[in-house]
């Protein structure tokens, strides 16, 4: 099995490409400097302070401004950080504040661009027994992750590149270990390819929905930027990347921007540990280098809030006013978790974390491979795990977070 030579868009690639093709330069360094501007404002409690206090008192921010090197008006973007743009999409009021307008156009075809790609990992008729059994786990999803469920995507398939985590935050919602060491990618070029082509003759163009990490940081692997070369040419779609240690390696986090700003095919996500690590990645790249990079502030300055799962979960005491009480999974795929230094294939769906599965997820069967043909059998057996009928013998039961009242 050999990787697609000549890739192909996907619905949600094309979507995503068309959000910046449709742009001029000019525009799109507009909304380079809101966002900036948003993600200062987000993570940094004083400058919230000061510049609400400022805009009640109708004092002059050019100060604040600079102090922050912010350089975009805020006041042209109140409806986005005071009020929340959500609510007042659609209404005559955003006419007002074109800045916020344009924003609130760019983050709609965004939430768009984040639903296609659930869509996208139907396989379309290529697995309709996957097809069947991973629209039974959205559904229960649906269900049992409540708020957050809209944000999970379901993705078919993730790599992992490494043995562990070098990073260690305490928040990690999955748990990663320490990390060991990472999966060379010379040594392992022809069997990486092999498994991209197994992977995509399994999933159709649905693999593209895939990434190359999960309690891994791609950050450690120093070859990461030639596996998501290589996914690319199998799937069309360069994958996204997470990474709490995008100055780790400044040089190699670039390669990995290339790649994505020249493709224009997803967005990627830097993790922010700390305030200082907000004006750090600032210093080290512009800010249309980041407009395809969400910034996730887990600072504790940070308007948002930390998943309850994993070891945010085992250590809520004393921390729970971090955690975000109907947020309890960062897991996001349904399909396969192939870890491949320690050749093992893993099915696994999302899950409300708990007791019995603190990193919220499930992890249904497993299987080992140690080349190309065990890895396209690993896939095959954990096939018979996706069940689609009720056996006369199995025992029904309610759903663990359902109660009879």
């Amino acid at each position: 099995m050999t990787p697609l030579s000549a890739p192909v868009l996907t619905p949600a690639g094309a979507l995503y490409n068309q959000i910046f093709q449709s742009r001029t330069a000019a525009e799109l360094l507009e909304l380079a400097r809101i966002k900036r501007f948003l993600e200062v404002w987000s993570s940094d409690d004083q400058l919230r302070d000061r510049l609400e206090a400022a805009l009640v008192n109708g004092e002059a921010i050019d100060q604040i401004c600079a102090a922050h090197k912010i350089d975009i008006d805020p006041r042209q973007l109140q409806p986005i950080f005071r009020l929340g743009h959500a609510h007042l999409r659609g209404t005559p009021s955003l006419a007002d504040y074109p800045l916020a307008l344009a924003w609130d156009r760019f983050i709609v075809t965004m939430l768009r661009y984040r639903d296609l790609i659930r869509e996208q990992g139907d396989t379309h008729g290529v697995n309709l027994q996957f097809d069947t059994w991973r629209k039974r786990q959205i559904t229960r999803c649906q269900g049992e992750l409540r708020l957050s469920a809209a944000s999970v995507v379901h993705p078919v398939v993730a790599f992992e590149l490494s043995d562990g985590c070098s990073v260690g935050c305490w928040f990690c919602g999955i748990s990663a270990d320490k990390f060991k060491g990472y999966w060379p990618y010379e040594a392992n070029r022809k069997l990486w390819r092999e498994i991209l082509g197994h992977t995509v003759s399994f999933f159709g163009a649905a693999a593209a929905t895939g990434f190359c990490y999960w309690a891994t940081d791609p950050c450690d692997n120093p070859d990461y930027p030639a596996f998501i070369d290589d996914f690319y040419h199998a799937t069309g779609t360069v994958p996204q990347t997470t990474t709490a240690a995008p100055l780790k390696d400044v040089a190699l986090t670039r390669r990995v921007l290339e790649l994505s700003n020249t493709y224009r095919t997803t967005v990627n996500r830097f993790s922010v540990l700390n305030k200082k690590g907000v004006r750090r990645i600032h210093e080290a790249f512009t800010a249309d280098e980041l407009l395809g990079v969400e910034l996730v502030l887990q600072n504790r300055e940070a308007t948002s809030l930390k998943a309850n799962a994993g070891r945010a979960r085992l250590r809520a005491a004393g921390k729970s006013d971090e955690l975000a009480d109907d947020h309890t999974t960062l897991a996001c795929v349904t399909g396969f978790l192939v870890k491949l230094p320690a050749g093992l294939v893993q099915l696994v769906t999302p899950c409300r974390s708990s007791d019995e599965t603190p990193d919220g997820y499930y992890i249904h069967a497993e299987r080992r491979f140690s080349d190309g043909a065990t890895f396209a059998k690993a896939l095959r057996d954990l096939q018979e795990f996706m069940t689609l009928q009720i056996g006369m013998d199995d025992t029904l039961a309610l759903r663990r977070d359902l109660k009879v009242v």
